[in-house]
């Protein structure tokens, strides 16, 4: 029944509204979302899969490693080449406080170091045929060939002898002909050489009391004995003043 002063109101089916002063209702937009992505199951590393990824570490890890033995010998080869030259520093020392005549005695002729240098069987360490050959120690200290007193070794600068496993740098004292040729050696008052610092002369052994020559093999006989061309060279300039 109608009823004055009040309006009609109309229900529409199939609609999920209706005409009414009411405020319509707005739903929260977060639970729209909700529950829209699909479960996601957690997944755990396979036997397979952690083995390869060993296996890629361990790979990574030797080529690593691999980079340090030439990093490794690069130093080692600097720290030599130090100590070369401060034993070239002592070599010069030592020979100017010789007398003249003695120092000269140490000064070979070029055409004598190359016939060694192509002998296979050079021995640097045989004194009573190579008197001229000095040798040094790392640390800078030298040995000089003493024939005059009898016990045919090297000694070094408090006349202490020089064992072969302290003879690390192996020096000759090759003529600069061009600057001071021989003929002129009466009235020179300088001879000027080049100084030739070769190592490893010999490289210690198990027994600290020993040391062998590198390459050394004079007992097994051979062509080369001992094998010079391993060994490591610097060049340095000198001269004996009179």
């Amino acid at each position: 029944m109608h009823q004055p002063g009040k309006g009609f109101e109309f229900l529409v089916l199939g609609s999920g509204s209706h005409s009414s002063n009411a405020e319509p209702k707005i739903q929260n937009p977060k639970l729209k979302t909700q529950n829209l992505e699909p479960n996601r199951a957690v997944r755990a590393f396979s036997l397979l899969e952690v083995i390869a990824a060993i296996a890629i570490f361990a790979i990574g890890m030797v080529a690593v490693l691999g980079l340090y033995a030439p990093v490794t010998n690069s130093v080692a080869a600097v720290g030599d080449a130090e100590a070369a030259a401060r034993v070239a520093d002592a070599v010069r020392a030592r020979v100017q406080a010789l007398p003249f005549d003695a120092a000269l005695l140490l000064v070979q002729e070029v055409a004598d170091v190359r016939a060694k240098d192509g002998a296979g069987n050079y021995n640097p360490n045989d004194g009573t045929k190579y008197p001229a050959v000095i040798f040094g120690r790392r640390d800078g200290e030298v040995g000089i060939y003493g024939a005059n007193q009898g016990r045919g070794a090297w000694y070094d600068s408090g006349r202490v002898t020089m064992p072969d496993g302290d003879k690390y740098f192996e020096i000759d004292l090759v003529r600069s002909d061009a600057l001071t040729p021989k003929t002129g050696d009466a009235v020179a008052a300088f001879v000027a050489y080049t100084m030739r610092v070769r190592w490893p002369a010999f490289l210690p052994t198990a027994n600290p009391a020993t040391a062998v020559q590198i390459g050394a093999a004079p007992g097994g006989g051979g062509a080369v004995p001992y094998d010079h061309g391993r060994k490591q060279v610097l060049f340095f300039t000198g001269s004996v003043l009179r």
